[in-house]
């Protein structure tokens, strides 16, 4: 009897183990590290989780790195400097000053969020490939698969599947149109090396 019982304290003290470990998961963790890249001044490693508060610094154009998120999300920062305004299981916000990103969004709940935003506007993925750029000069998007909701000053536009928007200002009129099959044969090449496509 009382080897049951021992046995029966230790199975529950377990459970409460692996569920404790399971409700402190990191949502998202860096995979992939190419070249020089720090989060918070810090130099970042694989496996490094990416939280809330944190800021994304790749300072050369072509380094980048990779982030996988326990939902399936995958997400690419190439060049980019990228603040983490929110990130839990079920609501992502990066605010990227600089940079592009390539995200691989999966398919979501109504109460589900993923967004990116820049100082021209804000952009809602769904079950979407896209790749957003941001420069001085004017942000850009180009959606490879799926549709992204974009807001701004001046109203919202969904921008679907192999069409892209480019905003030169906050105020300027959202127009998307037929992305150059280039763009979205370069937006793959990207995907398939992330393993998203």
């Amino acid at each position: 009897m009382k080897t049951k019982m021992i046995l029966a304290v230790v199975l529950s003290a377990l459970t409460v183990t692996v569920h404790a470990a399971q409700g402190f998961m990191a949502v998202a963790n860096v995979t992939k590290i190419s070249g020089k890249a720090m989060i918070n001044k810090e130099a970042i490693k694989e496996g490094a989780e990416v939280a809330d508060h944190m800021t994304i610094v790749i300072p050369k154009a072509k380094d980048f790195i990779d982030v996988k998120f326990q939902n399936g999300h995958v997400i690419r920062f190439v060049g980019a400097t990228v603040k983490v305004e929110d990130i839990t299981p079920k609501s992502a916000v990066f605010n990227v000053e600089k940079g592009r990103v390539f995200a691989a969004v999966k398919p979501m709940t109504q109460n589900e969020s993923f967004t990116i935003k820049t100082a021209r506007g804000t952009f809602k993925a769904d079950g979407t490939r896209l790749w957003l750029e941001e420069t001085k000069k004017d942000t850009y998007v180009i959606v490879a698969d799926g549709k992204v909701s974009a807001k701004t000053k001046k109203g919202e536009v969904v921008v679907n599947k192999d069409e892209d928007l480019r905003l030169a200002k906050p105020t300027a009129e959202l127009k998307t149109t037929l992305a150059a099959q280039s763009m979205v044969e370069k937006s793959n090449t990207t995907f398939k090396e992330m393993g998203a496509l």
